[in-house]
């Protein structure tokens, strides 16, 4: 209904009235919240891949468990991209955002290939070396969820930093462990085929803590172009 001006209002005043009612930008969404939902998501994933790493029993049920979890993951990634498509504005470069949001589902993709290869595999014995290794990779994962928790708010940058550098300190902390359990299978009586599903497992874990540095680095060059 048009709405009837009332006697004495200024022509100004009644079109003032009519753009206040105009949105000029669409309304945008709250990526961040999205961003924490990947990342929680993925440390339960690798908290799970530990505990299959441990408990070879219980890895046919957990790893149905872990699938869900990827799956989870992939939801979240495709609703941020469907998001992107549809916002007009942005908490900063889309691109940022599509790429943070990808590396993220990597982490879980690769915690779910792990686990399930874990499984097919059998694996039955393994040097310690590779529960460490997954160890530091939930290690990460949780620096993540602290550097993204905090990144929304402007006063908590040096907070951001702080996950992000412990992030490559990890990761490095990842390397040195891996350099170590491949001088072990290699250079101890280990069975062939056991070094090969071993080599896989240990190479796929320290490309997931170099994922956790990527998204670190995505992180931390948001910062420096807002900064």
């Amino acid at each position: 209904m048009q709405r009837e001006k009332t006697r004495g209002e200024a022509p100004l005043g009644f079109l003032r009235h009519t753009i206040s009612k105009l949105r000029f930008f669409p309304k945008t969404h709250n990526f961040f919240a999205y961003f924490e939902k990947s990342i929680k998501n993925t440390v339960a994933g690798v908290e799970l891949l530990c505990k299959m790493i441990r408990n070879k029993d219980q890895r046919p049920s957990l790893v149905t468990q872990l699938k869900e979890y990827e799956h989870i993951g992939d939801k979240i990634t495709h609703d941020v991209i469907d998001l992107l498509h549809e916002t007009f504005l942005t908490p900063f470069d889309r691109t940022d955002i599509h790429t943070l949001v990808v590396k993220l589902d990597d982490i879980m993709d690769l915690a779910y290939y792990i686990g399930n290869r874990l499984t097919r595999y059998n694996v039955t014995k393994m040097p310690n070396e590779l529960d460490k290794l997954a160890t530091i990779l939930l290690r990460s994962t949780k620096e993540l969820s602290g550097a993204l928790t905090n990144l929304q708010n402007t006063k908590n940058v040096q907070q951001v930093l702080k996950h992000c550098i412990e992030i490559n300190r990890l990761e490095n902390e990842a390397d040195e462990k891996v350099n170590s359990v491949i001088g072990d299978l290699f250079n101890n009586s280990w069975d062939v085929m056991e070094v090969i599903k071993l080599k896989e497992l240990i190479e796929n874990l320290e490309a997931a803590a170099d994922k956790c540095e990527d998204v670190a680095n995505i992180i931390e060059s948001i910062i420096l172009k807002h900064s």
